[in-house]
């Protein structure tokens, strides 16, 4: 059998054929996209507003009261019912004082008490006699005196007339002399029997032991130690049986509802607020900004800051703020100026990398866009760039979104 010279490359490059065309992958059928899901958002539209200029400052949150309480006089602490942070009402027992000693001193002052009153009433008994005993003694006298005063006029008649001789007369003159001088010491018995000198001495003792009891039961009194305000147990300084003294507070109260700032305004600014006026504090401790009042404007200046002090009322309803914390301020004084711009919610904003944007629905697609901010109030902020009047922003959902991505507008809440 005679075999072609072309047999084998032949059969190679049929096999070569065939094995090039089985070797392709057949082309892949064309696959339809999938429909986005559109992110359910909340809108608001931009507007024209008035938002009024304010300057900014920065503070600290103080509490509105504080009172460090600590013994009238010194004494070993019994007990010591707070804690700190506890929350107490006005009049509660904080601490009290051991009050054995004091209690003894008590029962000592009553028992003084009690012998002066007695003094005093053994006193009058005894001057009521005395005085009766004078008044009598002075009755006395005047009658003698009067007998005395008869005679002695009588003798001077008979002496006149020669009836009677120098001697008698003489002799009835030295007893009216010596009736009428018993007769004034008598009326000064008598006087001094009724001023009730013992009386008045014996009342002295009792108002002085009077006085001493008082003391004596204050002090007692003062043992137990109640607070003064309602508010918070801010510190605790002393321990159940140490000696607490008058000059270290055992227990700091703090009245955190409303809070303080105080701030330092230029003499040029001090005269574009005035009390009453309304403030924006904002802590970024809790990303929350509060309506406040400016309540207190010194009239007079801090010659060392160079600068007029304020004060301001933060409402803290809840004790959610605390004091210390960092604020800052945007004081909106009643004159200031309100200008109109272009204004959307402040949530509608955020930031990115220093920088902050929106989210803008065109359709019904977002366009993230870099915003240039200007004034703000409470809940609007002015858009000075990147957004038009009537152009709608989204202000919920943001977090959600991306540039271009579809959205599903929900009604607001």
């Amino acid at each position: 059998m005679v075999k072609s010279k072309w047999g084998l490359p032949l059969i190679l490059v049929a096999a070569l054929t065939v094995t090039g065309c089985t070797g392709e992958e057949p082309a892949a059928a064309p696959q339809v996209a999938e429909a986005e899901a559109p992110t359910p958002v909340q809108i608001s539209p931009a507007i024209e507003d008035s938002i009024a200029s304010g300057a900014g400052y920065t503070g600290k949150l103080a509490p509105s009261q504080e009172v460090k309480i600590s013994p009238k006089a010194p004494g070993k602490i019994q007990t010591l019912n707070v804690k700190l942070g506890q929350y107490v009402q006005k009049g509660s027992v904080l601490f009290t004082l051991d009050q054995d000693d004091l209690r003894n001193a008590v029962r000592q002052a009553e028992a003084q008490y009690q012998v002066s009153v007695a003094g005093l009433n053994q006193s009058g008994t005894s001057t009521a006699q005395s005085v009766e005993t004078a008044k009598n003694a002075l009755a006395q006298a005047e009658r003698a005196y009067q007998d005395a005063k008869r005679d002695a006029t009588r003798s001077q008649e008979l002496f006149n007339q020669g009836a009677l001789a120098q001697q008698q007369n003489e002799q009835a003159q030295a007893a009216l002399k010596n009736a009428e001088t018993a007769f004034n010491n008598a009326k000064v018995d008598y006087n001094s029997a009724s001023k009730k000198s013992g009386i008045v001495v014996s009342e002295a003792s009792v108002n002085q032991a009077r006085v001493a009891l008082a003391s004596a039961r204050e002090q007692l009194s003062n043992s137990t130690v109640t607070a003064p305000i309602s508010g918070f147990v801010a510190q605790v300084g002393g321990h159940v049986g140490e000696i607490a003294s008058g000059q270290v507070p055992v227990v700091v109260l703090v009245n955190t509802n409303p809070l303080l700032v105080k701030a330092n305004l230029s003499e040029d600014e001090i005269t574009k607020i005035k009390v009453g006026d309304r403030t924006t504090v904002e802590l970024t401790a809790l990303n929350k900004k509060i309506e406040a009042t400016i309540t207190a404007i010194s009239p007079t200046m801090d010659q060392q800051l160079k600068a007029y002090p304020i004060e301001i009322t933060v409402p803290n309803p809840k004790n959610e703020l605390k004091a210390d914390m960092v604020v800052n301020l945007k004081i909106q004084s009643a004159s200031s100026k309100a200008q109109k711009a272009v204004a959307i919610p402040r949530k509608a904003v955020f930031d990115e990398n220093g920088k902050k944007y929106i989210y803008k629905v065109e359709g019904d697609i977002a366009k993230k866009v870099a915003v240039e901010t200007g004034e703000e109030s409470s809940d609007l902020i002015e858009i000075k760039k990147g957004v038009s009047l009537g152009e709608k922003v989204v202000i919920r959902g943001q977090s959600m979104l991306k540039d271009g991505g579809k959205v599903e507008i929900q009604k607001m809440d």
